[in-house]
This record gives C-alpha cells, structure tokens and sequence, in this order.
C-alpha cells in the first residue's frame, strides 16, 4: 500500500526516516514550514531525505487549490500520513485517498485538540499524555481513532525530553498502524466528543513568568519552554531574560515579607532563589539573547533585584524613552 506523507518538524523527520527505513512504499512527500521562530527547523533534512530516497517532494507552508489532488493522485497513493502539521488539511485532498488520509496527534484524543498539547500538559502539571492516530476530518482532531499510546509525564521532565518520547511513540503508533491499514478496513473507535478539551496556539510572547502565581506553575513554565523552544521569560533591569532550567526547593525558607519575583538568596553553585505567590524558586541557568545560557548567579547579582516588570520599572523606562525622545527632537529641531 503506497502513501504519501505529509509533515515537517523533527518528529515528522523521524517518523519519514523510520517509514523508510521498514520498508513502507512512500509514494511522496510534502514537506510543510515550520514557524520561523523555531530554533530547530526540519525541512532541509526532509527535502534530503527525499532526494536521497528518489522520492518526489513539494514543499509549501499549507495545501491549497485541486492542484494538489491531482498531483496526489499521479503517485498512486491509497492513504496519507500527517505527522507534525499544524494547519487543517482541505477536506477534497483530505478525501482523495481510498484508504483515509491520517495523522498524529501528541495527546490522548478528545483531550487536548488543538495547538501545542505536549507543552500545554506540562504547563498545566498534567500526569499523563501521549499520541494518537486518528482519521483526518474537516473538524479540528476530532476523526476516528485507530490507535493511542499513553505516556506519563515526570514530575520534573522539560518539554525536550517529553518530546523525544512522543517522538518515538510516534514511530511505533505510525508502523502499527501502516501495518493495520494494509490489511484492509481496520477497527476504529469513535472519540467521545463530549469530553473533548481544546488547547490554543502558542506565541513566544505567551512564554512570560508570573511571579505572582504558585512556585509549581513557574517551575511547570519554564521546564515546558526551555530550549530549543522559545523559552519562558522574564524582565531584569527593563531587558528581557530567559530562564532555562531551574529547580523546585523541598523547604524554602519561610518569608513573611513577601514580594513575588524578588531575588533573596544567592547558593555557590550559581543558583539564585526567587519569591514566588507561595515560595520560593531556584533559578539555574538563564539567557540573556535566547541561544547561549549563563549561571543564574553570574547575571542576576543584587537581592535588591527584583525580576518582572513593575510599575516602578515601566516608569523608568517610559521616563528614559521620553529624555530620549526629547533629546532627537532637539537635535532635528536645531
């Protein structure tokens, strides 16, 4: 049974690569753009790969227009894999193939249709994920569902490391299911829509710590965002910083005094602990430009530092755009 396949990202490479390499007849490929502010980015690997393999290749950032059933239809493709797409998919080329057109989807179906749900589960200190394999239909992740594989989540894993998992399960739900599909008409199950749960897409705007919140909810942000995802941020000095890795305390100190986001104890290993609503935070590792991480403790470096974005702060900075403003109209004006 030939297929075509259709993704990007580092799981839609690795699942093409595995595909391959079990023998499956992949009869095209269609390569899809990633966001450009993703740090890693696939398509040259993709577009290799297809070289390599003599398999022929369209890369575009979605599918529109009949041109694409007719060029599907060339291939002689029976059914369609989607791995690592994030666009709906038109129901025509959708329903252009004899055998259904399917795809993955990295959580357990109904909950958590929708955008980014592996990072969306850690941020809301979810136990369980996972991938599904589910039949394409017009309405968001809400097809037919030929197979799951369920994942815990560790109480301390980052999004990275989660990922690789969901990356492998990938794997194996995709060779399974190829395996089911050549047979004939396989078992499904209808997904409960009832219980269905919808996640929202992410920017790296969305990536800024709320001091205020709960020490877990900064720990789950920031174990979800770290690189190469854009990063969970926060303000030092009115300058945007990235905090990469931090820790969890068993025993913060007691603060009757408390204000969220300020910076009360240094540790010798670099770390650096911060008030949060109910705690207290280690920091480890942080970003000053998004790409290169430096120890807590050689950049934040005063307990009077207080990390955020306040009304003091915006104050300052407001008052230094205006001297700065004024500075240039005096110029211009003589």
């Amino acid at each position: 049974m030939k297929v075509l396949f259709i993704g990007g990202t580092r799981r839609g490479y690795l699942t093409l690569r595995a595909m391959l390499d079990h023998g499956i007849p992949v009869a095209g490929i269609v390569s899809l753009a990633q966001d450009p502010h993703e740090l890693e980015q696939w398509g040259d690997q993709i577009a290799a790969l297809a070289t390599e393999r003599l398999i022929p290749l369209r890369e575009a950032r979605r599918i529109r227009g009949s041109g694409w059933i007719d060029w599907s239809r060339g291939l002689n493709a029976e059914a369609a894999v989607a791995v690592g797409v994030r666009t709906l998919l038109p129901t025509p080329f959708v329903s252009a193939f004899g055998r259904g057109c399917w795809a993955v989807h990295d959580s357990l179906l109904p909950s958590y249709r929708g955008f980014s749900p592996t990072t969306w589960a850690i941020i809301n200190d979810e136990k369980y994920t996972g991938v599904t394999l589910f039949r394409l239909t017009p309405e968001t992740d809400a097809g037919d569902i030929l197979l799951q594989q369920t994942l815990s989540i560790g109480l301390s894993e980052t999004g990275p490391e989660l990922y690789q998992r969901v990356c492998a399960a990938t794997i194996e739900v995709v060779l399974e299911g190829y395996a089911r599909l050549s047979k004939g008409e396989p078992e499904v199950r209808q997904q409960p829509h009832e219980l269905a749960t919808f996640a929202c897409a992410r920017t790296p705007d969305d990536g800024e710590i709320n001091w205020s919140a709960s020490s877990r909810t900064v720990f789950n942000l920031i174990r979800a965002l770290t690189f190469p995802y854009p990063g969970a941020f926060t303000y030092l000095g009115g300058e945007r910083l990235y905090v990469t890795a931090a820790e969890e305390l068993t025993h913060p100190l007691p603060h009757v005094g408390r204000i969220p986001g300020r910076v009360v104890r240094f540790e010798s290993g670099g770390g650096v602990e911060v008030l949060t609503g109910d705690g207290m935070l280690r920091i480890l590792e942080v970003s000053t430009d998004g790409s290169t991480t430096q120890k807590a403790g050689d950049v934040i470096r005063s307990v009077r530092e207080r990390l955020g974005l306040n009304g003091p702060e915006l104050e300052r900075l407001v008052g230094d755009l205006r001297a700065r403003l004024s500075a240039l109209e005096d110029r211009s004006g003589s």
